[in-house]
């Protein structure tokens, strides 16, 4: 059986629409499938920057980020950044300034030996560690409890908290062949949904390039975006109800940067496009992000400062509505209105002199 939209049909009978699903997945601007909502920000937005914490490095080191590798925004409390290379976490005011650092290097309560991922939650907010499990904190930083995932990840790029408090990890398991995993706030695994990329058969591979990032739009509704090939999925009580790949996007580059060495291992190649955020906008539609390098660069190969970003704007159900290059590096990681109905995207930047990341703020206005 394969699953269409909300219907299954016979694989026989369904391969001839999922091909022309598959052959034409792009839509015009302007044009929307009969089951889109509208979305007002399809023509693109004008990005008005409100903020961005970068300090200088004279600055104290507490304040200072060695390595940004997640962010995310707490209504009330402030703005919440991991520094993987510090083991801890910036909290920032919601208008960019300091306020303390969380955590520190260790295996105790509160501490931190690989954090990857922080989210907001209704209390304060999670951190997922990659040696450890998801500790949950209160707004201000104190430490509240940590939950030991079973099975644990062998890789995680994405983890949302839901309503009834279970935890959903992007990634790879182990014991599991699927790119989704739900665990129970106590952190016994419940289920798993969306394939991994069964056509690696290399494990290295397979856990690299088969995950992905998670967009929840509530009443039991998941979105997920696979990286390699850009896909969009979307899942309604586990059940995929609609599947859209998108080459044009991202097409599979997996044997074009992985090289195999003589003594076992793989070497992998930067110097490519990938898929870096992908956040629900307001009113329904989807907003991934695509960091991508110049062709051609005067004195030889790119480096990571020549990276510079493409949104694009999907309906939801999956289909492309605009596509929007900037001149620089942004990876929106949380979006939501302010006042008087203004759309804001926080996320990261990146210094085009010293290539290091910083949290910035923008004022997004549809074009």
């Amino acid at each position: 059986m394969v699953t269409v939209g909300r219907c299954r049909l016979p694989a026989a009978a369904a391969t001839p629409l999922v091909a022309l699903i598959l052959a034409f997945p792009m839509i015009s601007n302007g044009t929307f499938s009969e089951t889109s909502e509208v979305c007002e920000f399809a023509g693109g937005l004008a990005l008005t920057e409100e903020w961005r914490y970068a300090p200088p490095e004279t600055s104290p080191h507490d304040r200072l980020i060695g390595l940004l590798s997640s962010i995310t925004r707490h209504a009330e409390s402030g703005v919440y950044v991991v520094d993987m290379r510090g083991r801890s976490l910036l909290h920032l005011s919601l208008d960019g300034d300091f306020i303390r650092r969380i955590g520190r290097s260790g295996e105790g309560p509160g501490e931190f030996r690989s954090p990857t991922i922080v989210r907001a939650t209704e209390q304060g907010f999670a951190v997922f560690d990659r040696l450890a499990g998801i500790s949950f904190f209160a707004t201000t930083g104190s430490f509240r409890r940590i939950v030991r995932l079973q099975p644990f990840p062998s890789q995680a790029r994405d983890l949302r908290i839901l309503e009834n408090g279970n935890l959903v990890l992007a990634g790879a398991v182990s014991s599991s062949d699927h790119a989704v995993h739900v665990y129970s706030p106590d952190g016994e695994y419940r289920e798993g949904f969306g394939q991994l990329r069964m056509d690696l058969e290399e494990p290295a591979l397979r856990e690299r390039y088969s995950d992905g990032y998670i967009a929840e739009i509530g009443a039991g509704r998941l979105a997920y975006v696979r990286r390699v090939p850009f896909e969009f999925q979307l899942f309604e009580d586990s059940e995929l109800t609609v599947r859209v790949t998108h080459t044009d996007v991202l097409h599979d580059y997996v044997h074009d940067v992985a090289t195999p060495l003589n003594g076992g291992g793989w070497r992998f190649e930067w110097r490519h496009p990938s898929l870096g955020s992908f956040v629900r906008l307001p009113g329904g539609c989807f907003l991934a992000a695509v960091g991508r390098l110049p062709e051609n660069v005067e004195g030889g190969l790119p480096e990571a400062t020549d990276f510079y970003t493409e949104l694009v704007f999907l309906s939801d159900q999956g289909s492309v509505l605009h596509r929007q290059t900037l001149s620089f590096y942004f990876r929106p990681a949380e979006a939501w209105r302010g006042r008087g109905g203004r759309l804001h995207l926080l996320g990261t930047g990146r210094d085009k002199a010293t290539g290091l990341n910083y949290p910035i703020q923008y004022l997004a206005i549809a074009s």
